[in-house]
This record gives C-alpha cells, sequence and structure tokens, in this order.
C-alpha cells in the first residue's frame, strides 16, 4: 500500500517541479533567441528558411507572430484588381487577371494565390461577372 504524503511534502514537490519548468522554459527561450538568430542569417544570405509547427518556429518559442492575411502596407489585393481590370474595357480571364496582379508587385506567399484572385472577384462588390471565369470593373 502506497504511503500517504503531507500537505508540507506535496507542497515541496510542487515548488520543486515548478522550479524545473521555470529553468527549461529559460533554457527554451534562450534557444529560441539563438535560433531566431541563425533564421535571420540565413535569410539575409538569401536561403529560406522553412517554419516549424503550425505557425513557425518563432510560435513553438512563445515570440509573436503576425498571422498571413495581414498586410502591414501596401495596398490591399482589391485595389490591384480594380487597377488591372481598370485598363481591360471588355473584361478579362481570372488566369489573366491573377498573372496581371502579380506582376503589378503584388505579394502573396499563398499556394493557391489564382484561387485568392478569383474568390475576391466573385465577392467584390466592384466587379461585374461577364461569363465563366470573365470578369470586368463595375462603371
Amino acid at each position: 500500500m502506497p504511503r500517504i504524503r503531507t500537505i508540507v511534502e506535496i507542497r515541496r514537490e510542487l515548488r520543486q517541479k515548478e522550479a524545473q519548468v521555470a529553468k527549461i522554459k529559460a533554457r527554451r527561450d534562450k534557444v529560441a533567441a539563438k535560433l531566431a538568430r541563425l533564421d535571420r542569417k540565413i535569410a539575409l544570405l538569401g536561403g529560406e528558411v522553412a517554419p516549424a509547427g503550425r505557425w513557425g518556429k518563432a510560435a513553438a518559442a512563445g515570440l509573436k507572430v503576425r498571422r498571413a492575411g495581414r498586410r502591414p502596407r501596401g495596398k490591399a489585393l482589391v485595389e490591384y484588381l480594380k487597377k488591372v481590370l481598370a485598363q481591360a474595357r471588355n473584361g478579362m480571364r481570372v488566369m489573366d487577371i491573377h498573372e496581371a496582379v502579380a506582376k503589378t508587385g503584388y505579394r502573396s506567399s499563398s499556394k493557391d494565390f489564382y484561387g485568392i484572385v478569383a474568390t475576391a472577384l466573385r465577392e467584390g462588390k466592384d466587379f461585374q461577372r461577364l461569363g465563366r471565369g470573365v470578369y470586368k470593373l463595375k462603371g
């Protein structure tokens, strides 16, 4: 039969485990900072850094992460779409719009940028569907 521990013993054990957790977290933070420095060096040299886990290494290390979908600067995709479609009186196919937007300098890290463009055209109030996969600017 197991020995019954007192509250004092349980509290002591809890404090020890909390101290161990704090030490391990501090060690992890140091390693994460070092890893972030190495990642920056790799990026400066033109290499690619593959993210690990759901939001990458930075999130795993407890650092702040800017998630995709938020554009900190520059114009929104809709503005680029308007600019491209303003030059096409008879409308354009989605694939042509997709290529023109990419050429104008819009940056996207999406693997399915074509799908994003198609969705923006389909749901945008400023765009008119002329036929299957063909859109023009309203007005």
